[in-house]
């Protein structure tokens, strides 16, 4: 169960040199295709954090067509992760832990800023809590989230309304969408060997899905191999996902289309199909992945709604199987 303390650094061994404290923020502006992301890593125990934010237009499918990005790497650890603000010009507060948050941003140049508020719609789903993911009931030891250590000590997923504002090279827009953020905690050597989809379905205040889905890569192909967690919202209230299937269709590695189907623990069937309005190839926000990021246009009925699907993929994971000498080596396993 998450509390509001869960917002907060946890206590750690001072030793523990790859105790890793994490939030991310997405925002989008629909019309125009933009998708934003707001991401901190903080190693308290070393001192240094990860502050990367990126905001993109369109299809993008290389980095430097990016609109905005700004990795920096490293800025000193704030001394609490309720309330903090970067040297990068990043800052956050949990405004009614662990459900709402500020987040706010000033570039150093000028070209970029924002100013955001994130309001849960649901409580936060503990991805280990068995009361609300049904696929860790009964489960001995650590479970395999899908993205090696990253997700697989605390962790918690949350959609939410986001408003507020962006400034983005002399524009200005209004923000107003749901989507998602999450907070995660523990040891993390980011070796990048694995790959996993974070995605999100919304369609207003009352609905959202959240599925965390394993990743593999077959005849040079990046799929979905199955279901790690995941959740629908209705109304404010969550049910936990039980099975789930994801395909995709792609340029280059980013996603431009979707089908989703999911069931949830009351046995209910949902189904949606997303087509991308924008996405790119986001290699900054660690050095040891690629997020490949699309935002989605879903429609049912009457009701659309848009929000952003993301296949983390590790470089080593990606070398390993797409490489010269990961294949060489590939072709020569008996």
């Amino acid at each position: 169960m998450i509390t509001a303390a869960d917002v907060d650094y946890h206590p750690s061994e001072p030793s523990a040199r790859t105790w890793a404290e994490t939030i991310v923020l997405v925002f989008s502006v629909p019309e125009a295709g933009i998708l934003g992301n707001a991401y901190v890593l903080s190693r308290p125990n070393v001192g240094a954090t990860i502050s990367s934010v990126v905001v993109h237009s369109g299809l993008c499918t290389q980095p430097y067509q990016i609109d905005f990005t700004d990795p920096q790497m490293h800025v000193p650890a704030p001394e609490v992760f309720s309330k903090f603000t970067l040297e990068s010009g990043l800052s956050l507060e949990a405004t009614n832990a662990p459900r709402d948050f500020r987040v706010s941003y000033e570039n150093a140049l000028g070209v970029c800023r924002f100013d955001l508020q994130f309001q849960g719609l649901h409580e936060p789903f503990d991805v280990h809590d068995a009361s609300q993911n049904p696929l860790v009931a009964g489960a001995d030891g650590p479970i395999d989230t899908g993205l090696g250590d990253v997700w697989a000590n605390g962790h918690y997923d949350m959609i939410g309304h986001v408003t507020g504002t962006l400034e983005l090279r002399g524009k200005e827009y209004q923000v107003d969408c749901f989507d998602g953020m999450d907070r995660s905690w523990g040891p993390r050597a980011e070796l990048g060997h694995s790959g996993a989809a974070w995605i999100h379905v919304t369609l207003g205040p009352d609905f959202g899905l959240h599925l965390g889905m394993a990743l593999g890569i077959r005849n040079g192909e990046v799929v979905y191999e199955g279901l790690r967690f995941g959740y629908v919202v209705e109304d404010g209230e969550v049910f936990g996902i039980t099975h789930a299937t994801v395909e995709a269709s792609r340029v280059d590695l980013i996603a431009v289309n979707n089908h989703i189907t999911a069931v949830d623990v009351r046995g209910k069937k949902h189904e949606f199909f997303g087509t991308a309005v924008g996405g790119a190839p986001w290699y900054s926000f660690s050095p040891a992945y690629v997020s490949c990021q699309s935002l989605f246009r879903y429609q049912v009925g009457n009701r659309v709604g848009y929000a952003e699907a993301t296949d983390v993929l590790g470089l080593e994971f990606l070398a390993e199987r797409l490489s010269s000498h990961g294949r060489l080596r590939a072709g020569a396993r008996p």
